[in-house]
C-alpha cells in the first residue's frame, strides 16, 4: 500500500506539467502526508477542462450514511478496479491524477517497528500517481458538508521498489495522462495497461528512519 508520500513542488508547478487550470494559492511543502489530510490532484471538470483541486484522502463511497467508512480506502488496487463493487463506479467515472513528490513504504523486517523507505525520481521532478475520487453527500434532512475524496491506485512494483516492499503507488508516465482523465472513454478495463509499475530507469529508494507524524525536512532525509 502507499499509505504516506511527499508533495514539496508548488500547485503551480503540477498545473504547468498537467496544463490544468489552477485557482490554488501557494502551499508549503509537505514531505509527510498521510490519510485524513488533503492531497493535490489533477481531474477534469463539468466543462471538460482540466482543473488542479484538493481532495480529502482517503476515499469516501457516496452510499455511506457517515463521512467515514469500513473499508479500506487509502488504495485502491489496480488489478481489481474493473471487478470490485467498491471501485468499479469511480473507475468508470471519477478518475483523476494525484500529485506527489516522493511516497514512502515499509520493508517488513519481522519487527513492529518497520524501517520506512523513501521513493522518488534521480532527477527531483515531481510526478501524478493514478487515482479515483468521488464526491461524498449527507443523507437529506442531515446536517454536514459535502465534500471531495480520493484514493490512490496500487499495483506490483519495479524492482527499486520491490525489494522493499510487494506494492508501489501507478505512476502514469505524460503520454498517459488524457488517456487515464478522459470522461469519454467507454470501456474503462482497457485503462489497466496503463496501470504497470513504473519502469526502474530514473527511481531511487533510501532508508528514511521510521514511521512519524512529522511533517518537515528531516522526514526525507537519508538515514543509513
Amino acid at each position: 500500500m502507499c499509505g504516506r508520500f511527499a508533495l514539496i513542488s508548488t500547485p503551480k508547478r503540477f498545473a504547468e506539467l498537467a496544463q490544468a487550470r489552477c485557482a490554488l494559492g501557494d502551499m508549503p511543502p509537505r514531505y509527510n502526508i498521510l490519510p485524513g489530510q488533503e492531497v493535490l490532484a489533477c481531474r477534469v471538470d463539468t466543462a471538460g477542462e482540466r482543473e488542479m483541486t484538493l481532495l480529502r484522502w482517503p476515499y469516501i463511497p457516496p452510499f455511506e450514511k457517515q463521512p467515514k467508512t469500513r473499508y479500506s480506502t487509502i488504495n485502491a488496487k489496480a488489478e481489481t478496479l474493473a471487478s470490485s463493487r467498491l471501485w468499479q463506479f469511480p473507475f468508470r467515472h471519477f478518475r483523476c491524477l494525484i500529485a506527489a513528490d516522493g511516497f514512502y513504504e515499509p520493508r517488513d523486517t519481522g519487527e513492529k517497528r518497520k524501517p520506512q523507505y523513501y521513493f522518488r525520481r534521480k532527477d527531483g521532478r515531481p510526478f501524478f500517481m493514478a487515482g479515483l475520487w468521488g464526491r461524498w453527500e449527507p443523507p437529506k434532512g442531515e446536517g454536514g458538508e459535502a465534500f471531495d475524496s480520493c484514493a490512490i491506485v496500487t499495483t506490483e512494483p519495479n524492482s527499486v521498489v520491490g525489494e522493499v516492499h510487494p506494492r508501489m503507488p501507478a505512476i502514469l508516465p505524460a503520454d498517459a495522462w488524457a488517456e487515464w482523465l478522459d470522461p469519454e472513454v467507454t470501456r474503462p478495463e482497457e485503462l489497466l495497461s496503463l496501470l504497470g509499475p513504473v519502469p526502474d530507469e530514473g527511481w531511487e529508494g533510501y532508508p528514511a528512519g521510521y514511521y512519524t507524524r512529522e511533517d518537515s525536512p528531516a522526514v526525507i532525509e537519508r538515514r543509513e
